[in-house]
C-alpha cells in the first residue's frame, strides 16, 4: 500500500498583495520578518488513501432451472450490456416434462370427477333406499298393529266362548248333581209318600229340562277355531307382512351398501387436493420451461468477474453461473486506520485520481466491523462513491482518493508556520505598531498547512511566520508578506 499522507488545503483570499512585497511599519525600522495577514477563507482536513476500484452493484446469476446449457459465450473480463442474452438452455427435457404433467393433470381430473360423480350417484340411490326403508318400517308397523289387533280379537272371542261354554257346563253339572240327590230322596221314600214322590219327580223333570236347555245353549255357541274366511284374512296378513319384511331388509342392505360408497367431505377435499397438486406440478414445470426459454438476461450493464459454466454443462436449479459487476455504479474501497476513522462520515466530499484524471465523489458507506490488514493492524473499510464514471475507470485498478473532512467556509485562518503551543495554550507572534507581540488563541481545524483561529485574532492582523521566540517580544520589527 502507498504510505498515507495527511495533506491540508487552504483556499483563501488574502487582503495583502499576491506577490512578494516589502512593507515597513513602525518608527525606527527593526529586524525584518516573514509574515502573513490573518484573513478569511476555506479550510478542510484531507485524508488521502489508495484503494481498488470496485462496482457498487453486482449480481451473482444462479440457474433458475435444472437443464442442459445450450449456449454460453462468457469469460472473465467481458463487458455485457443490459438486456444481453448471457446463457440459453436446451428445453427438450422440460418440454417433455410439461407434456407429461399436463396428461397427469387431465387423468387426475377425470379420475376425481369419476369418483365424485359415482359418489353423487350412490348418494341419490342411498336417499331412495333410505326413503324406502322408512316407508317399509312404517308399513310394517301398521300391519303389525293390525295383525296384533286381529289376534287379540280372535283370542278374546275364543276366550268369551270358552268361558260361556264352561259356565254352562258348570250349571249342567250342578243340575245333574241335584237330580242325583232327588233320585236318592225318591229311593228313600215309603210307598205311602205319593205326594212327595210326585213333587220330587216333578223337580227331577224340571232339572232335566234345564239341563236340556243348557246343553242346547252350549250347542249353539260358535266354534273357537278360525273360519275359512278368518283364516284366509289372517293368512293374507301374514303373507303381506312377510313380503314387507323381505323388501324392508333388502332396502336396508342397499342403503348400507350405498352409504359406504358415498364420499364424505374429507374424502372429497382430499381428491380436490390431488387435482390441485397435479395442477401445481403442471404450473411448476410450465414456469420452469418459460424461464428456460427466456434464458439468462443481463439485468444491467457491467463486467463479468466470475464464470463457472460452459456450453453443454448440465446445471441444477440454484447453481451459481457467473457474476456481473456494474461498470456504471463504481466506488473505491479504502482501508482507514483508527487514527483517521473518527474524522470520516458519510456524505463528505472526495476526489478520486487515476491516470492523470480526477473524478468527484463522496463517502457512501462506513463499515462497522474492522478487519486486519497485512500490517496486522485492524482497519475500517470506507466506500467512496465515484460521480460520473467513464471508460477510463477499470475495475480492479488502484486509485488515489482524497477525502475532505470538516470543510468550513469563511473561517479566519493563519499559516501553520505561525502557530505555536505551550503549557498555557496555543499562541502566535504578531507585529503590531512595528513591535513583536505574543497572543494566545483558540484554534479550530489544524492542518499541516493552515490553522483555523476561533478566538484571539482579528482579520487583517499580521502574524510572524519565521522563527521567533519570546525573547523577541517587544522588539521593533518590519515584515514582508509573501
Amino acid at each position: 500500500m502507498n504510505k498515507k499522507r495527511l495533506v491540508i488545503s487552504l483556499i483563501a483570499v488574502f487582503t495583502a498583495a499576491a506577490v512578494s512585497l516589502l512593507c515597513a511599519f513602525g518608527i525606527g525600522g527593526g529586524k525584518q520578518h516573514e509574515a502573513a495577514v490573518v484573513s478569511k477563507g476555506s479550510i478542510a482536513g484531507k485524508i488521502t488513501e489508495s484503494g481498488n476500484i470496485e462496482g457498487e452493484k453486482d449480481t451473482v446469476y444462479f440457474a433458475l432451472v435444472s437443464a442442459p446449457v445450450k449456449q454460453v459465450d462468457l469469460k472473465v473480463g467481458d463487458l455485457v450490456r443490459e438486456g444481453d442474452l448471457l446463457l440459453s438452455y436446451d428445453t427438450e427435457d422440460l418440454e417433455r416434462s410439461v407434456s407429461e404433467a399436463s396428461i397427469s393433470k387431465e387423468q387426475s381430473e377425470e379420475n376425481v370427477k369419476g369418483q365424485i360423480d359415482k359418489s353423487d350417484e350412490y348418494s341419490a340411490k342411498y336417499q331412495k333406499a333410505a326413503s324406502e326403508d322408512a316407508a317399509y318400517a312404517t308399513l310394517y308397523a301398521l300391519e303389525r298393529e293390525y295383525a296384533n289387533k286381529q289376534d287379540e280379537g280372535q283370542y278374546q272371542e275364543n276366550w268369551d266362548i270358552k268361558r260361556r261354554y264352561d259356565s254352562l257346563s258348570v250349571s249342567i253339572a250342578e243340575k245333574k248333581k241335584l237330580i242325583a240327590e232327588k233320585k236318592s230322596e225318591l229311593s228313600d221314600l215309603d210307598s205311602d209318600d205319593t205326594d212327595e214322590y210326585d213333587d220330587i219327580s216333578e223337580d227331577i223333570a224340571e232339572l232335566n229340562e234345564d239341563i236340556a236347555d243348557l246343553q242346547k245353549q252350549q250347542a249353539a255357541l260358535p266354534p273357537t277355531e278360525l273360519t275359512p274366511e278368518e283364516y284366509a284374512r289372517y293368512n293374507d296378513t301374514a303373507n303381506w307382512m312377510e313380503d314387507i319384511q323381505h323388501n324392508w331388509k333388502q332396502s336396508v342392505t342397499q342403503k348400507n351398501s350405498y352409504e359406504s360408497a358415498i364420499l364424505n367431505s374429507s374424502q372429497k377435499e382430499a381428491l380436490k387436493k390431488q387435482v390441485e397438486l397435479a395442477a401445481s406440478k403442471e404450473e411448476g414445470v410450465v414456469s420452469r420451461l418459460n424461464k428456460a426459454k427466456k434464458g439468462v438476461v443481463a439485468d444491467f450493464s457491467g463486467v463479468v468477474t466470475e464464470c463457472s459454466v460452459k456450453s453443454g454443462n448440465v446445471v441444477t436449479e440454484g447453481t451459481p453461473l457467473f457474476k456481473v459487476v456494474s461498470d456504471k455504479d463504481l466506488k473505491v474501497t479504502l482501508m482507514i486506520s483508527k487514527f483517521d476513522i473518527g474524522q470520516i462520515s458519510p456524505g463528505q466530499r472526495a476526489e478520486i485520481s487515476l491516470s492523470g484524471r480526477t473524478y468527484g465523489g463522496e463517502v457512501s458507506h462506513i463499515n462497522h466491523v474492522a478487519t486486519a490488514e497485512d500490517s496486522d493492524k485492524n482497519k475500517v473499510a470506507v466506500d467512496v462513491h465515484i460521480d460520473d464514471p467513464d471508460e477510463g475507470l477499470i475495475l480492479g485498478l488502484e486509485a488515489d482518493v482524497t477525502i475532505f473532512t470538516d470543510e468550513k467556509m469563511g473561517s479566519l485562518v493563519i499559516p501553520y508556520s505561525a502557530f505555536y503551543s505551550d503549557d498555557d495554550g496555543d499562541y502566535c507572534y504578531v507585529i503590531e505598531n512595528g513591535v513583536i507581540d505574543k497572543k494566545y488563541v483558540t484554534a479550530g481545524i489544524k492542518t499541516s498547512e493552515n490553522v483555523e483561529i476561533l478566538k484571539g485574532l482579528a482579520e487583517g492582523e499580521v502574524v510572524v511566520t519565521d522563527s521567533v521566540t519570546d525573547a523577541s517580544i517587544g522588539e521593533k520589527a518590519t515584515y514582508a508578506v509573501h
